[in-house]
């Protein structure tokens, strides 16, 4: 669970499936996966092999850790 996905459970006056909330809450889970693959991508990736490597890797990193439902 990412702090995003965290903060919005933990606010009971949302209304999760109200469009208007629906809407912010994925913009801020898109800003906030942006930032970690980001984050990831300019720490240690010696393991990858070229830019476009480093760059699927940290996405699949990102899959494999925060996707988890």
């Amino acid at each position: 669970m990412t702090a995003v996905e965290w903060l919005f459970e933990k606010l009971p006056t949302i209304d999760k499936y109200d469009p208007y909330y629906s809407k912010i809450i994925e913009q801020a889970k898109e800003m906030e996966k942006q930032q970690i693959i980001d984050a990831f991508w300019n720490g240690d990736n010696s393991d990858c092999t070229s830019e476009q490597n480093s760059k699927e890797f940290a996405e699949q990193y990102y899959n494999e850790t925060f996707n988890k439902q």
